[in-house]
């Protein structure tokens, strides 16, 4: 588990790295209070990172060169016919990369889970990107992160304790009622399918 300050100095770190920043965006549970520069008051157990799909290998690199690859946790380590991203610690924060694309209004990611074997893919459609993806600016650093109408809809279909906070939080800093509204549509529409490892392992080899 990591504070909302070893977050944010995370998100930070990666938001700075040149030709990289404007190019990522964060999403999670710690992701309001960053964007609303409020305190969280609780532990955050990992930052999710989208990747434009055609930086992953970027990421990659610099992993390795910065001797925090784990093997096991990239996910073209597993023979699973596709790219789903990969999952590394930087200063102690889980921090997972998941490659992401737009095509003709939809969001598109890729995502693995090493503790269930799983890798899937979510579609996401929308009317205006904005509505999914908003800028951040973080103590001058510029990135971008998941809007917090697209956080509180998604959160509202989990309803764990800590989503229930989060979702207090949101509505008490005040959303885009017109959007919140756009953006749950979208992920009602939305398309995820999920395949076991063994599964993707087999159709790779038909």
């Amino acid at each position: 588990m990591s504070s909302l300050y070893e977050i944010k100095s995370v998100i930070k770190k990666i938001s700075s790295i040149e030709n990289l920043g404007q190019h990522v965006c964060f999403f999670g549970g710690s992701v309001p209070y960053i964007y609303y520069n409020r305190e969280s008051n609780r532990e955050h157990s990992d930052i999710d990172v989208l990747v434009d799909e055609k930086y992953i290998d970027v990421i990659r690199q610099l992993a390795k060169q910065s001797n925090l690859y784990i093997p096991k946790f990239d996910s073209l380590n597993l023979d699973l016919g596709d790219d789903y991203g990969l999952k590394i610690f930087i200063d102690g924060v889980y921090v997972e990369f998941e490659p992401m694309f737009i095509d003709n209004g939809m969001l598109v990611r890729k995502s693995f889970s090493p503790n269930k074997e799983m890798a899937g893919t979510e579609m996401i459609p929308f009317e205006e990107l904005t509505d999914l993806i908003v800028a951040i600016d973080i103590d001058g650093i510029k990135s971008y992160c998941q809007s917090p109408e697209l956080i509180k809809a998604g959160k509202e279909q989990y309803k764990r304790e800590k989503d229930l906070l989060d979702i207090s939080f949101i509505d008490s800093q005040g959303i885009d009622i017109e959007k919140y509204h756009r953006v749950k549509k979208s992920l009602e529409l939305s398309e995820t399918s999920i395949t076991s490892y063994e599964d993707l392992r087999s159709k790779k080899t038909l």
